[in-house]
């Protein structure tokens, strides 16, 4: 699913880049009871959510993720279950992965994901949620608004932007993902889908800038 071979511009990564390190978020971790890892067409976070578990931040590892434009193309199974396959071959126990494998964004992610443990009677306070490094801001918000019961540590390998590109994403996609996502901070606070967030001057150019250079593969119509 790499598509295009769009030359991007040294002005394009600086918008990029801007945006990047405004969507990128990540706390101390501490234990807690759950890790929750809201996948995605990158199996690095499938890699991190299995070192957190080996060193000891939580017990269980619920995976969360269907199928969506992303990884259609990319895995054979859902989301969840190819993340969890790749815990297995990381030495995770079976009887420690919890799998939910039909949302289909992020919102999906979470109700679907409650609704789980309420049916398993898995009772859980303090999570770790885990994403891509540019998907933390928009978890947290979705979270924040949608579970705020629950305490959470938002946590994502740490990779830069020029190192998002995997073998099936190239930079050029990764870039229209996140103009999509910053796009979803701002609309979604009105749909009442996450928390609102003030947008800086900076933030909101870069986005008018790309989305004017044709980076909207991933806009909300």
């Amino acid at each position: 699913m790499l598509l295009s071979h769009k030359k991007i511009s040294d002005t394009d990564l600086e918008s990029a880049s801007i945006i990047w390190d405004f969507l990128t978020q990540k706390d101390n971790l501490d234990k807690a009871d759950l890790i929750f890892v809201l996948c995605s067409h990158d199996v690095r976070i499938a890699k991190y959510a299995a070192d957190l578990y080996r060193n000891g931040y939580a017990k269980q590892i619920l995976f969360s993720g269907g199928i969506n434009f992303f990884t259609k193309n990319i895995f054979s199974d859902s989301e969840a279950d190819s993340f969890a396959k790749l815990a297995l071959n990381e030495g995770i126990p079976a009887k420690d992965i919890i799998i939910e494998n039909n949302s289909t964004n992020t919102g999906e992610n979470i109700q679907f994901t409650k609704s789980l443990l309420n049916r398993k009677n898995i009772k859980v306070n303090s999570i770790i949620a885990i994403q891509k490094p540019s998907m933390t801001l928009r978890v947290r918000l979705a979270l924040d608004k949608q579970w705020p019961e629950n305490q959470f540590i938002i946590s994502a390998p740490d990779y830069s932007l020029l190192d998002a590109p995997h073998s099936h994403i190239n930079l050029f996609m990764i870039i229209n993902e996140i103009v999509g996502d910053l796009q979803r901070i701002i609309t979604y606070p009105k749909l009442g889908f996450q928390s609102e967030i003030a947008i800086p001057e900076s933030v909101e150019y870069a986005f008018n800038y790309l989305v004017s250079q044709e980076y909207n593969l991933h806009l909300v119509q």
